[in-house]
């Protein structure tokens, strides 16, 4: 499966690529290929770590990682694209903390090589196509978590881990080289992080 078939396609005009797609080297592709599979391992095999994605039901998440005894709920897995939240602006949270003219950095800290795209209003993060401000579009996609998890349309991952999931990123070195620690033999990079996002957004087989 490509990245494509987990992505929704962008509302707002016929040929409108997501952005995720537009980014992917074939290193990336590879490595994304490599996460699409290897995730639900990974969760699964790491200890106090629930496989949180649209495939299975929801637990907790949460990078210390102390396991949930909250009873397991189905996942609501109505979670919005990048390429929706650039086309789709009646589709923003109602919260004026989040509108589309605040910062990216104001939500999410971001380190000094790439602090073009903290300066980006959040409108522009979905709308960037330059791969040196956010190689791999890791930010475009947490960005669209955060608004899916504000508007309620998915509960597969709480704001505060998926905050610590770049806030790991970033103090790693963000861009092509940070990457987040989900058990202590693996690393996710930012095609990895993207990966495992895209499986927080939809429901698929």
């Amino acid at each position: 499966m490509t990245i494509n078939q987990y992505n929704e396609a962008p509302e707002g005009g016929p040929g409108e690529q997501d952005p995720a797609a537009a980014a992917i080297t074939p290193v990336g592709a590879s490595r994304r290929r490599f996460a699409g599979a290897g995730i639900l391992m990974t969760l699964a095999s790491t200890p106090g770590m629930a496989t949180n994605v649209c495939t299975t039901p929801s637990g907790s998440l949460s990078h210390g990682m102390a396991t949930s005894h909250r009873p397991v709920v189905a996942p609501t897995c109505g979670g919005k694209s990048p390429g929706y939240y650039k086309n789709n602006p009646g589709g923003w949270p109602a919260n004026p903390s989040c509108n589309s003219d605040v910062r990216f950095k104001d939500i999410f800290p971001v380190n000094t090589p790439f602090a073009t795209l903290g300066n980006l209003k959040l409108v522009d993060v979905f709308r960037n196509n330059d791969n040196t401000v956010d190689p791999h579009n890791t930010g475009s996609h947490v960005l669209a978590a955060y608004l899916n998890i504000l508007t309620n349309r998915s509960n597969v991952i709480s704001e505060a881990v998926l905050k610590n999931i770049w806030r790991e990123y970033q103090a790693s070195g963000g861009g092509s080289v940070g990457y987040f620690v989900p058990s202590a033999t693996v690393k996710w990079y930012g095609p990895d992080i993207v990966a495992y996002l895209i499986k927080t957004f939809h429901q698929y087989p």
